[in-house]
């Protein structure tokens, strides 16, 4: 779910230029989809994707109360606009194909008090008002897709340097495949004597101070590139559960903070005679010029280290509230940057961790196609890895990352704001 930031304007005027935001704001065309978006008086907030229930599969009662409540979290929106994406055009108008689910929407927003003030269906080569029986307006089987191609809404779109690409399922595979041969050779060489010794010893104290380091200094290098020897230490470390997710806490957070949450509740261990660093990196305590401060869990402002790490990794929750602390953005912008470097140069089950940290980012952004896309693309590198496979089951259930439902906290990557009139 993707809220709207209050910067520059796009004013939407009638049924194509709304159809035509819609694949913008996903970065994509909507395939077998119900998009909800909601409305503060004319002004358009958060937007929300999910795959159409396959017929006969899901409640239509049970599906429309998850997603007026998902949208309903935006206390701000008093209505909702929906667009329903669907295989094949509205030929009949005596049957509307998703009728029962429909009417399952209106009577679910309405009890949010978001009544649905518009809607549209779009097939494969016709869209129509879902309302609008006047042949006048609204001929059968509806308005070629060419004209939202053609609104003024893309064309702004366009003009200011956006365009629509391909399905997240498509894409992710093709983003993510390795791109120098010759350079995964080496990293899956150099990886071998670091798998086994951080996997058994990665949670040490100050084992964990270096390997925090490490991911600190790529972080802050990039878009310097790590060379193999680096890249291998970071993929080796992921592949200790725990670390793992300190580095992810890290990513949004600080290094220290992860480091305090992991001391906080009690998961790090005695470190091992010898710690394992990176090549080139000094042999001491800390990686060379990255030294991680531990500090004492409670020293973390907001109730406790221990607590910010549990919610950071569900997206800002906290014992089913929020995390007031919003995650850095632009920190998460730049590792998504390097986990892709680090995806694309490397191949098997030692992929699947990299993988997976890129969906959970998508998910705290709030673009569960694109979550769910990467998490697939972590189980075929390493079929039933966990992790992939809960946060799947989020994405399944209808769980909103809570950061992407609070405008306070949602990732500010799309900077304008849109208006109907």
């Amino acid at each position: 779910m993707r809220k709207q930031q209050k910067q520059e304007k796009i004013r939407v005027s009638n049924g194509e230029d709304l159809l035509a935001f819609i694949p913008q704001i996903l970065g994509y065309w909507p395939d077998k989809a119900l998009v909800c978006i909601g409305m503060a008086g004319k002004a358009l907030r958060a937007t929300m994707r999910l795959d159409l229930p396959p017929a006969g599969g899901v409640d239509p009662k049970q599906f429309a109360a998850i997603a007026a409540g998902q949208l309903a979290s935006d206390e701000q929106s008093d209505g909702v606009l929906i667009a329903i994406f669907g295989d094949n055009d509205w030929t009949d108008p005596a049957i509307f194909p998703h009728q029962d689910l429909y009417s399952c929407l209106r009577t679910a927003f309405a009890a949010e008090g978001m009544p649905v003030r518009d809607a549209w269906y779009v097939g494969e080569n016709h869209w129509r008002s879902v309302e609008c029986t006047n042949p006048s307006c609204c001929p059968w089987p509806g308005q070629g897709n060419e004209k939202i191609v053609g609104s003024f809404v893309n064309a702004e779109f366009i003009y200011r340097g956006r365009r629509v690409e391909g399905n997240p399922n498509e894409r992710v595979p093709a983003m993510t495949a390795v791109t120098d041969q010759d350079f995964a050779l080496k990293i899956s060489r150099s990886i071998l004597p670091f798998l086994g010794p951080l996997a058994e010893s990665g949670l040490g104290k100050t084992q964990l101070g270096v390997t925090l380091g490490a991911w600190e200094r790529s972080l802050t290098h990039w878009p310097e590139r790590p060379d193999a020897a680096m890249s291998a230490y970071l993929l080796a470390s992921l592949g200790n559960a725990g670390v793992r997710d300190a580095v992810m806490v890290s990513l949004a957070m600080t290094p220290e903070l992860s480091l305090a949450g992991l001391l906080g509740v009690g998961y790090l261990t005695p470190d091992a005679p010898t710690l394992v660093v990176p090549v080139n990196w000094c042999g001491g305590n800390q990686a060379d010029g990255y030294d991680i401060t531990v500090l004492d869990e409670s020293d973390h402002a907001g109730g406790g280290a221990a607590a910010t790490f549990g919610a950071v990794l569900l997206g800002g929750n906290v014992d089913g509230g929020r995390c007031d602390d919003a995650p850095n953005w632009t920190r998460l912008d730049r590792a998504e940057e390097l986990l892709l470097f680090l995806a694309q140069s490397s191949q098997g089950p030692a992929n699947a961790p990299a993988l997976c940290i890129l969906g959970w980012i998508q998910w705290c952004r709030g673009r569960g196609t694109w979550a769910g896309a990467y998490f697939q693309q972590a189980q075929n590198s390493f079929p039933g890895y966990k992790l992939a496979h809960l946060l799947e089951q989020l994405l399944e259930c209808g769980y909103i990352a809570p950061w992407a439902k609070n405008e306070k906290s949602a990732w500010p990557g799309y900077s304008f704001m849109e208006e109907t009139s």
